[in-house]
């Protein structure tokens, strides 16, 4: 399959897309929320076209995805079927640099992946969250002085993607196979619970 491209915020391209991987495939194993948007913005500065951008790519963009593929993975002959949204250290501190549009729709990412998680878990269907902290990412370029705190997490650096994309691996494999419901913290301890 060639690389499928689509913006996440149209419903016609997500439903394109997704019958393209039904036609290619005929199912899926994983499902990997991967996209977010956002940059740092004051409260009064928010405006409703600013919350709607946010949460139409970080929510609604999690929800359409998840809403389109869910009929390709459950055809899944995987024995660990799952779904793998990424929500943000940010949904569980504030967001202190980038504000509270992006927080609070990575917020409701970690809300949806324990309803989907409870709803889908009677069809052997896994559904976790992974929560990046500081990832040396192009989304870094758009909060100024973010690089500068590398120093301060208790790891002392940012972290990589390779880090990441090995927590979702695991997630996806059978090593987590009684593993649902949860968010896994990536973020070298600048949160922890």
């Amino acid at each position: 399959m060639e690389l499928a491209v689509c913006d996440i915020t149209d419903p016609a391209a997500v439903d394109a897309v997704s019958a393209q991987v039904l036609d290619q495939y005929g199912r899926i194993d994983a499902l990997v929320n991967a996209a977010g948007a956002g940059t740092p913005v004051s409260f009064d500065d928010a405006t409703d076209e600013i919350w709607q951008r946010v949460y139409d790519v970080n929510l609604f963009g999690t929800v359409r995805i998840c809403r389109a593929f869910l009929p390709l993975l459950r055809k899944s002959t995987y024995e660990h079927p799952s779904i793998i949204n990424f929500t943000s250290q940010a949904a569980k501190t504030g967001g202190l640099l980038i504000g509270a549009p992006y927080s609070t729709a990575k917020a409701a990412v970690l809300c949806l992946t324990m309803s989907l998680a409870g709803e889908l878990g009677p069809e052997g269907i896994r559904v976790n969250a992974v929560a990046p902290g500081i990832i040396e990412t192009q989304f870094l370029d758009n909060v100024p002085g973010i690089r500068d705190r590398g120093a301060g997490i208790p790891l002392r650096r940012i972290g990589r993607p390779d880090e990441v994309a090995q927590v979702v691996n695991f997630l996806v494999s059978p090593a987590a196979s009684y593993l649902t419901g949860e968010t896994v913290d990536v973020n070298g301890g600048i949160y922890m619970d």
